[in-house]
């Protein structure tokens, strides 16, 4: 399924945010390289199941790696993403989406910028061919026992597309300020 590139840089950016959030810093960022799964396993790993303690952006960037991993089991990616267990194969879709458009490159940067209780923000960067790259802002939340992308991220992205889930209600695809 071929996504138009700009709402599949959003689908990408939100699953990652996946677990990911967004920052107040709008400052010039540098163009995004590829993230690779060597490239985020790399950057080490975090408690995302301290409410205390926001998982840091390398953390994060390993997190959308593995909500787009072909080879990871949905049932694991529903810890990555808020409500996301009311519908796991929405994951075919995004990992689908990101086969299908290989050239749309996608990073987190810092900082994780707390937003309330068990709340955080992230900016996300993203980059379409032939196209500056754009700053996107993602949430994420403590549910659960761990932090994970916010519906409210997500939603608005997925359902942008057509694509009915029962991870998004209609009172949940509402994005908020």
């Amino acid at each position: 399924m071929k996504f138009p590139k700009i709402v599949t840089a959003a689908l990408i950016a939100g699953a990652v945010a996946s677990v990911a959030a967004c920052g107040s810093d709008d400052s010039d960022v540098p163009e995004v390289p590829t993230m690779t799964s060597t490239t985020a396993a790399a950057a080490g790993s975090g408690d995302v199941t301290d409410a205390n303690t926001k998982p840091s952006v390398a953390t994060l960037n390993q997190m959308l790696t593995k909500a787009l991993d072909p080879n990871v089991p949905n049932s694991e990616k529903t810890q990555l993403v808020e409500g996301s267990e009311a519908d796991p194969a929405v994951f075919d879709k995004l990992v689908a989406a990101k086969k299908d458009n290989p050239d749309v490159t996608y990073e987190i940067f810092p900082p994780v910028i707390s937003s309330g209780p068990n709340k955080a923000t992230v900016k996300v960067q993203v980059k379409l061919p032939d196209n500056p790259a754009t700053k996107l802002d993602a949430s994420i939340v403590y549910v659960d026992g761990r932090w994970k992308l916010a519906k409210d991220t997500v939603c608005p992205l997925v359902t942008a597309n057509n694509v009915t889930t029962p991870m998004c209600s209609s009172s949940s695809t509402a994005p908020t300020s």
